[in-house]
């Protein structure tokens, strides 16, 4: 049966195709309401009928209650208002039914919203970033000069007063004081000793020392310092994370826990009914710490001054090669595994490189790695890295990441340009005063110590990725217009994959020249693409 020429043009306003193909009959859902949307998802697995017909019904029905027509509707923009008070109810109500009462968690997959977070704590960020169900995008401490002295302030350390809050606030205010003047004079060191050259465009020029400066200035933030990122996140993942937030020890988490619920329910009022501080959460961060403790793990031995971080390879496949060709074959053989493994290890070392080679000859230069490397067992990592460095290999989500609780117990990295410019002496004085001060801090609120701990710090942390995901990583992460500490990284996981992998890591593209220039180039080449795209938008 058709639709009249009313639903037809309310439907228009809903759904980008109104009378679809009889098959692959694709089309946007806009416009709506968050929950109407959800729940119209929800019901397909109770309905033989589209969605577009079962926004119909519901409408209808909703109207019905009100002893209205369906052609009472507004139509165009002025109908919105209007369509969620007819079924806003109604879809809290099934909403509520199935994806609260009976935990029907998938309904809350159809909601989606986003958030903008800003004005909090570097330390809140990493936590909420930790999910991986998210996207997030945050302002680049390598591109975006912190000129404003915007630190949190934890609220029960203000409170304990004496020397614990002046250690506090000591750190906050020299580290930042430093970073001001560091970032103007590695500027002008940088200007001296890598001069303009001849074909070389100013603005790229200066946006890649601008950023070499950032790099090495920013070791001297804090955790405390401002941030601000957009969030995109569907309402089961928030109710997650708020309930994370809204379960940690730290008054700040708590804070923005609770501010990100209350905004998120303005378009989700139903689906984040459960999120509420969580009792076992809240035990686990007090019983973990005394386990660590009763253990004898819970602190480390103090290394003073510089030290250097490293990566060490914790476990892999031992018959990776083979079971990573066993694993692209798989969809397209009809053996099993262990068949097709048995193949693979009778060939010849040549044979075995020679099928890599044949599946990855027309690899482009922007392809990813087939799915089916990821059929073997993951690469375990642990790396010994500092915490800026760490802000950005955090955002490889897709793997697991433990990272340990921020400490200055294993010393701080000094950047070679610091060295260079001649800042060794007064940034390794200051980084320090700031480690006696922090762990100050930390032997009465270990949590909010985390605040004063300078980005220069190295910092813990365990890796897991899958083949696909390492061989991703290592060529993403070693360009040269990347962080010099994530890319050592990169290079170094490189270096165990050769030794453990050597036919699997001859097909990783990682990039090991020289970091200036390649980032140089980079530059240049973002400006040639711009100056296409304006150009074509003027043609067009």
């Amino acid at each position: 049966m058709g639709y009249s020429d009313f639903e037809r043009r309310l439907l228009e306003t809903y759904f980008s195709v109104v009378d679809g193909p009889e098959h692959a009959d694709v089309y946007l859902v806009r416009n709506l309401p968050q929950e109407v949307a959800a729940t119209l998802n929800g019901v397909y697995s109770r309905s033989s009928k589209s969605m577009r017909d079962q926004f119909l019904d519901r409408l209808r029905q909703g109207l019905a209650a009100q002893g209205r027509p369906l052609e009472d509707l507004p139509l165009g923009p002025a109908g919105g208002d209007v369509l969620s008070a007819v079924m806003a109810d109604k879809s809290g109500q099934f909403l509520k039914t199935y994806a609260i009462d009976h935990g029907h968690n998938s309904l809350r997959e159809g909601s989606v919203v986003h958030l903008a977070v800003e004005r909090v704590s570097q330390l809140v960020t990493r936590f909420v970033q930790r999910e991986r169900r998210c996207s997030f995008e945050e302002s680049s401490t390598r591109y975006i000069s912190f000129g404003a002295e915007t630190h949190w302030r934890d609220p029960d350390v203000q409170a304990a007063g004496g020397e614990i809050a002046a250690a506090y606030e000591w750190v906050l205010a020299t580290t930042f004081a430093l970073y001001g003047e560091a970032g103007e004079r590695l500027l002008a060191h940088l200007q001296r000793v890598r001069p303009l050259q001849p074909g070389e465009k100013e603005a790229a020029w200066l946006r890649t020392l601008k950023a070499e400066a950032f790099d090495a200035a920013r070791y001297l933030l804090t955790p405390a310092i401002f941030t601000k990122w957009g969030m995109v996140v569907d309402a089961r993942t928030l109710c997650d994370v708020v309930t994370e937030l809204r379960s940690h020890a730290l008054a700040e988490f708590r804070l923005v826990g609770e501010r990100m619920q209350r905004e998120a329910e303005r378009a989700l009022p139903t689906l984040l009914q459960h999120a509420r501080p969580n009792a076992f959460l809240q035990a686990l961060q007090q019983e973990l710490p005394r386990l660590a403790t009763e253990l004898g793990v819970a602190r480390a031995p103090v290394h003073h001054g510089p030290a250097s971080g490293h990566t060490t390879l914790l476990a892999h496949d031992p018959e990776l090669d083979d079971r990573l060709l066993a694993s692209l074959l798989y969809e397209h053989s009809q053996t099993t595994f262990a068949e097709l493994l048995a193949r693979v290890r009778a060939l010849t070392a040549g044979q075995r490189q020679q099928l890599l080679q044949q599946v990855m000859a027309a690899r482009g230069p922007h392809d990813g790695w087939p799915p089916g490397l990821e059929g073997a067992q993951p690469f375990e990592f642990e790396v010994l890295l500092d915490f800026g460095a760490y802000r950005d290999i955090g955002r490889h989500r897709k793997g697991f990441q433990q990272q340990q609780a921020l400490t200055t117990a294993h010393g701080f990295a000094v950047p070679p340009l610091v060295q260079e410019a001649g800042l060794a002496a007064s940034y390794g004085e200051v980084l320090e005063r700031a480690a006696t001060a922090q762990q100050r801090v930390a032997r009465e609120f270990p949590q909010a110590a985390g605040y004063v701990t300078p980005f220069a710090f190295l910092q813990r942390v365990r890796i897991v990725f899958d083949p696909r995901q390492v061989a991703y990583f290592v060529e993403l992460r070693s360009g040269p217009e990347g962080h010099f500490a994530y890319r050592q990284v990169a290079l170094d996981m490189l270096a165990h994959l050769r030794q453990v992998t050597p036919l699997f890591a001859q097909f990783v593209r990682a990039r090991e020249g020289a970091a200036f220039l390649g980032r140089l180039d980079s530059e240049m080449t973002a400006d040639e693409r711009r100056q296409r795209r304006m150009q074509a938008a003027g043609d067009g």
